[in-house]
């Protein structure tokens, strides 16, 4: 156990730490640049090279596209209810648990990943496993974008908040 912690490269234990940070942050009502909500979808766009990297066939892209397509649904729909108000530049949000749960589940599944292809390669190179991986992390990578795109279509208004 303590070689999968201790071979990890050692960026990624900071990571972890301001993921959670952030995630924890986005379980309290608050107020957040517009900007930092269009960057999201970046996070979602770092599993390409996750995919890029398996040793899976051309048709995993396809997967990939409609697990994102889902999550960006999934995340448009679900942003009305967090979406408080926008104010030009700031957008009011309440507290919710997902970022925080999407954030861990695209940690967690890059470093199931390479500890899969050190310990088990065969499972890391079945179908099965690309199936999941990429479906898992296209959903939530997706419902960043889907999140962005409701900030995006909200219009701007003079805020309730005070701010």
């Amino acid at each position: 156990m303590t070689q999968f912690l201790t071979g990890a490269p050692i960026w990624v234990w900071p990571l972890l730490v301001v993921l959670t940070l952030v995630g924890l942050r986005a379980r309290k009502e608050r107020s957040a640049p517009v900007l930092l909500i269009y960057g999201m979808p970046g996070l979602g766009l770092l599993g390409l090279r996750s995919v890029a990297a398996l040793p899976a066939e051309t048709w995993i892209w396809a997967l990939f596209a409609v697990g994102y397509g889902l999550g960006c649904w999934g995340g448009y729909v679900l942003q009305r209810r967090w979406l408080l108000g926008r104010d030009g530049r700031m957008v009011q949000l309440a507290g919710e648990d997902l970022t925080l749960t999407v954030m861990m589940i695209m940690f967690w599944a890059n470093f199931a990943v390479g500890v899969l292809q050190a310990v088990a390669p065969q499972l890391h190179g079945s179908n099965l496993f690309h199936v999941i991986f990429v479906g898992v992390l296209a959903c939530a990578g997706g419902s960043f974008a889907g999140r962005a795109f409701r900030v995006w279509r909200t219009p701007v208004e003079t805020p309730a908040w005070g701010g």
